[in-house]
């Protein structure tokens, strides 16, 4: 097994790093230069995990302790996003010696995939396990108003709190908001959105989320705020929406598409475009794939379960046969990598807390998770996408982007 680990490693240009193995020996591998980490594999166990299915199989090492690292694991994942080990270690298990080994973890990922349709019933499990660990979880490590999505950064060094700020109100700007008008927010999360809409531009509004933790602390901080005579968010499926025959001015989704399912895009869209008004517009805010693939199953299995990334290709041609039209598309990329940057550095400085809160396990999964997310949008494996999009032509919509960038603090 170490042999072949070797070898896999030897492959591997771009970047000094070392591996330690299960006989306690360390050899360097990546070029000249100091190692810029030291990964461990501390059984054999974990070597043939990680080999049969180097996703899942590796991220539940590292999650058990039996894979650890001296370094940062956003380098790790950089190296994986800029080099061809990914492909060296499927050039392996696709060797017909080691096809019965890795069919138990592919029938793993095929059950995920096909056998677990996205029913109300199966989206709310899907919703609930992750967000239901507790509002005082996130409350950790998201900035004050608990927006987990990507913000918008006009300077690197903008603080967390001022990017998810920067964000609504980029959001709001390309809904162009007025006074009066009427939001549903689909996939409202902790109601961020709806509380800064209502605030900043007048608005009274819904949001629905699959998440009970999520909407109890939606309406407490809609209380506080006061705002409760105007804005609600109800803890509610999206697919339950048109029993209630309500249109509205305009309609926001933000980091909901994600978790629909591939085969919901069309209904999701559809109902968007029966509860907005004819003149009405959305603005989807979703993570996105240059390329269709197949959901990374250790994600799918211990973060987002069901969570499907769509190609811009996909989405539109989903808003075309639904007759809807794009107006704007905007890519936040890197972004999201200095969004998922922030949220790694502040779940470090309470990771003490977090442990004591749940266990090792869940600290080890998280800090894996947002590493890889830094990774995947600064190196170009994931987009992030806002839309502008209208049920009809929307002859009135001004010629120019002007609008979209005017000074602080005009609405």
């Amino acid at each position: 097994m170490k042999k072949l680990f070797h070898d896999l490693f030897s492959r591997v240009e771009g970047m000094p790093f070392s591996i330690t193995y299960p006989d306690r020996s360390t050899e360097r591998y990546g070029g000249a230069g100091e190692p810029t980490f030291n990964l461990i594999f501390r059984t054999e166990r974990a070597m043939r995990a990680s080999l049969v299915n180097v996703d899942l199989g590796f991220g539940e090492a590292y999650m058990a302790g039996d894979i650890d690292l001296e370094g940062k694991l956003t380098d790790l994942m950089t190296l994986v996003m800029t080099s061809d080990l990914l492909g060296a270690f499927r050039k392996v298990v696709a060797n017909p010696l080691n096809v019965l080994r890795h069919l138990p973890s592919q029938a793993r990922v095929f059950w995920h995939y096909i056998y677990q349709p996205h029913t109300s019933a199966n989206d709310k499990r899907y919703i609930s396990e992750p967000y239901d660990l507790g509002n005082e979880f996130y409350a950790l490590w998201l900035d004050k108003d608990m927006q987990y999505t990507c913000g918008y950064f006009k300077t690197p060094q903008d603080s967390i709190d001022l990017a998810q700020e920067q964000k609504r109100e980029h959001l709001c700007r390309k809904l162009r908001l007025r006074p009066g008008e009427t939001v549903l927010d689909i996939g409202c999360g902790w109601g961020g959105m709806l509380i800064y809409a209502a605030q900043q531009y007048g608005i009274s509004g819904v949001g629905v989320t699959l998440s009970k933790e999520q909407a109890e602390e939606s309406n407490r901080r809609i209380a506080v705020a006061g705002l409760q005579d105007r804005i609600h968010v109800e803890h509610a499926d999206y697919r339950d929406l048109p029993k209630q025959g309500r249109v509205f001015d305009k309609v926001v989704s933000v980091g909901c598409l994600e978790h629909v399912g591939k085969e919901n895009h069309d209904n999701f869209f559809r109902i968007a475009r029966d509860s907005l008004k004819p003149d009405g517009t959305m603005v989807l805010h979703t993570i996105g794939r240059i390329k269709p693939e197949t959901p990374l199953a250790f994600g799918n299995k211990h973060v987002f379960p069901g969570v499907y990334t769509a190609t811009l290709v996909e989405i539109t041609q989903c808003l075309a046969r639904l007759g809807m039209r794009i107006h704007d598309v905007e890519n936040l990329r890197l972004h999201y990598s200095y969004t998922t940057q922030r949220w790694l550095d502040a779940f470090e400085a309470h990771a003490d807390q977090i442990r004591a809160m749940y266990d090792e396990p869940l600290v080890r999964l998280f800090r894996l998770y947002l590493s890889h997310g830094v990774a995947l949008m600064r190196h170009g494996k994931n987009e992030l996408y806002q839309i502008i999009i209208t049920p009809g032509i929307d002859n009135a919509r001004p010629l120019t982007r002007d609008w979209m960038y005017v000074q602080e603090g005009s609405h």
